[in-house]
């Protein structure tokens, strides 16, 4: 049986879309493949699963050839919206929560892109990136932290309906509490250096510790990238089981989380989501990008971790045809997983289903109460 037919998705973790001027760049296209930077040499992306793939994507839905030239040549006389919205309502999806820290250059505006689209977009705020806007605006980091709660608690009446958290990418995931005093030395050292970008991590530690108790308060969930990112993130310290203190500081006071990406630290979160109440995750960006191992990548995700725990989730950006394979890969791997259990683990055909639901849309709605 098909297990996915008619199933509606929810992704709770994206980004922003280019616009019509961009439609045909392939290098564009390629680079939106891969976490490697613009000096990573382009054919070598060229010889991935995951490029070809999206390749055969935009040439089936253009009706041309598998060829760079001739899916170029395509997308600049196809418009682009519509292009775009095919893929998307073939893929399934429904909703787009859309982490607005990052927008490909060129990219649509939120309100045109959902229109575009056809599907609606909330939106999630950045924590860091909103704590960086208002550093020069105060000396004494205690005003800081207060103005960035203030931003916090607006966040809903703003269309936000969660957080997120980089520290993995600036200092890590081994997040704990730290003095003011400390605090107050770091914030004034970083307005005398006339830094802009924060990095220190005595302040992106209290930053937040402090802050974290209005997200419980405003009931907002708390992403996390963790795992696979651009080179500008210490894998290494992207394994989520650093957030251990963390976690057991905050998730008694009610805080949920969703841990993003996690590949290749799946299982890890898989455990973490096993034996902590409100911790959620997913395996986006290992899908669409390790293509070749997305039933694999599923079914170690689904090792431990209870089906109520795990969201779908895309984390593409740039290109329809990201999305349109992230939705794919998630699919299959999530039939296989399915036809597994039901087959051998004695798993009855409709508590399958059950769990097929829970993953693809309805423990996001949950989670972020939508």
């Amino acid at each position: 049986m098909s297990w996915m037919d008619g199933v509606p998705l929810w992704d709770h973790h994206c980004h922003a879309l280019i616009g019509p001027s961009l439609a045909g760049d392939m290098e564009v296209f390629a680079y939106a493949l891969t976490e490697a930077p613009r000096s990573y040499p382009l054919s070598d992306i060229q010889e991935t699963v995951t490029y070809w793939q999206a390749l055969a994507v935009a040439a089936k839905e253009l009706g041309c050839e598998i060829d760079d030239q001739g899916v170029a040549e395509a997308l600049r006389q196809r418009d682009f919206g519509a292009y775009s919205r095919s893929l998307f309502q073939q893929a399934g999806y429904k909703r787009l929560l859309i982490d607005t820290g990052f927008t490909p250059q060129g990219g649509w505006a939120l309100p045109e892109l959902e229109t575009v689209l056809g599907v609606p977009i909330l939106k999630i705020l950045r924590l860091e990136t909103t704590a960086q806007e208002l550093l020069y605006q105060f000396a004494d980091v205690r005003d800081w932290i207060l103005a960035v709660k203030d931003r916090v608690k607006n966040a809903r009446s703003q269309g936000y309906v969660g957080m997120k958290s980089i520290v993995a990418y600036r200092s890590g995931l081994e997040v704990y509490p730290v003095k003011t005093i400390d605090a107050q030395a770091a914030f004034a050292e970083m307005q005398k250096q006339g830094q802009t970008r924060l990095t220190d991590p005595r302040l992106l530690n209290y930053l937040l510790w402090e802050v974290t108790p209005v997200f419980i308060s405003e009931a907002l969930p708390l992403q996390f990238h963790t795992g696979h990112g651009d080179p500008d993130t210490n894998l290494y310290k992207g394994n989520p089981l650093l957030l251990r203190e963390f976690l057991e500081t905050f998730i008694p006071q009610g805080l949920q989380v969703t841990l993003l990406h996690t590949y290749p630290y799946h299982r890890e979160a898989g455990y973490l989501a096993s034996v902590y109440p409100r911790v959620y995750f997913d395996v986006s960006l290992a899908l669409p990008l390790a293509a070749s191992g997305a039933k694999r990548i599923v079914a170690e995700a689904l090792e431990l971790a209870p089906a109520s725990r795990l969201l779908f989730a895309s984390d593409s950006h740039t290109r329809p045809e990201s999305f349109y394979l992230a939705a794919t890969l998630w699919k299959q791997g999530l039939e296989a997983y399915c036809d597994h259990i039901t087959q051998d683990h004695y798993i009855l055909p409709q508590v399958a289903e059950r769990w097929v639901n829970l993953i693809a849309w309805e423990n996001c709605r949950r989670v972020y109460q939508l």
